[in-house]
């Protein structure tokens, strides 16, 4: 029997597509409002995109743990890993650099390297490229990940993914206090650790639906005390310092909103999730998510440097308008991106198949 990936989860390209466009309206919006009202569209689509990966990723882990061949399980993993994430990446960066993109000069070592995230802690946001730390994150988690789930005995998952996900807050709470960063009370929470609560979520998601029985039981509880947790975050106050265990809250809601939505949601839901659009939304996503942050400074050099009316040229600055635009600039990218550019690479993971099973 051949080792294999997880089956592929329409409703969960659906589920990417929501969380991009929320992340995107976020940034987008704070373009030309700077009292933005409150609305927490980039932090809650992050962590969708976090615990979807942690769900993804630790089963196709745990799918291929054969004992004699996880050394080549691994291998295969990395190799796969490469060609999905890190030629559209270093892509964008070289462009960036050529084109002198917001503070990128300074700063290339630190994306390069994956230190995104750390660099912000330090020293504050940058612009288009601050979108750049959750990607950050979640290379520093295939770093170690991987050698966990296949290395250490299967008995052993069902307590550290749990006792990681409770870590998460402890460690964001003791770093606020200990250390806080540039970016004051919300510091933390963009270092790798402290997102082990969502991506350890769904990595343990994953391991129910191999390992348990009666998987919606877990599920509902998990809905349930997150629910709790975030209408007593809201409505009754807390102080911000406990931020890092309503992550935790929110994230337990993440949880069931995954297993429901990998598992299959019927009706309108189900079928809004999986309709066309939504579907190729969510598998050009990932180019979704990196070029969003760069559609308006594409959109102000075009109208800068392009002659045109001054009647269009103030259209164009018009917020209806300009949300119009930069959907088109990011969604037309995005897909040149994915047909021509994502996609072909991607065809070479044939090369690269995971192990068959002795």
């Amino acid at each position: 029997m051949e080792t294999k990936e997880p089956g592929y989860l329409r409703q969960l390209d659906g589920l990417r597509a929501l969380s991009v466009a929320a992340v995107a309206w976020s940034h987008w919006r704070a373009y030309w409002n700077h009292n933005p009202s409150f609305f927490p569209g980039a932090e809650l689509g992050v962590e969708t995109f976090f615990v979807i990966s942690g769900f993804l990723i630790t089963g196709i882990l745990l799918d291929n743990r054969s004992v004699e061949l996880r050394s080549a399980v691994l291998k295969q993993f990395y190799i796969r890993r490469f060609l999905r994430i890190f030629p559209l990446f270093y892509a964008t960066i070289t462009v960036a650099l050529l084109f002198e993109a917001s503070c990128i000069a300074e700063t290339w070592q630190w994306h390069v390297s994956y230190l995104s995230n750390i660099y912000f802690y330090e020293w504050g946001w940058r612009a288009s490229l601050s979108h750049f730390w959750s990607l950050a994150v979640e290379e520093q988690f295939y770093l170690f990940w991987p050698l966990l789930v296949l290395l250490l005995p299967a008995r052993f998952l069902k307590v550290v993914i749990p006792a990681l996900i409770l870590a998460a807050p402890v460690y964001a709470l003791s770093m606020n206090v200990s250390h806080p960063g540039f970016l004051g009370i919300i510091s933390s929470s963009i270092l790798m650790p402290s997102c082990l609560s969502a991506l350890g979520m769904g990595a343990f998601v994953a391991y129910l639906i191999r390992q348990m029985k009666n998987v919606r039981k877990w599920m509902n509880w998990s809905l349930g005390l997150g629910l709790a947790g975030t209408v007593a975050w809201h409505f009754f106050g807390s102080p911000d310092w406990l931020a890092p265990f309503n992550r935790l809250a929110v994230d337990g809601v993440l949880g069931w909103l995954i297993f429901s939505t990998a598992e299959g949601f019927q009706g309108p839901v189900g079928w809004f999730l999986q309709c066309p659009p939504m579907n190729y939304l969510g598998k050009i996503s990932y180019g979704l998510y990196i070029i969003h942050n760069f559609a308006k400074p594409i959109l102000f050099q075009a109208t800068v440097h392009l002659s045109m009316p001054q009647w269009m040229f103030n259209l164009c600055q018009s917020p209806r308008v300009s949300v119009l635009l930069l959907m088109i600039i990011t969604v037309g990218l995005a897909s040149l991106s994915w047909h021509f550019f994502e996609k072909p690479i991607n065809r070479l993971k044939r090369h690269f198949p995971y192990p068959v099973k002795p």
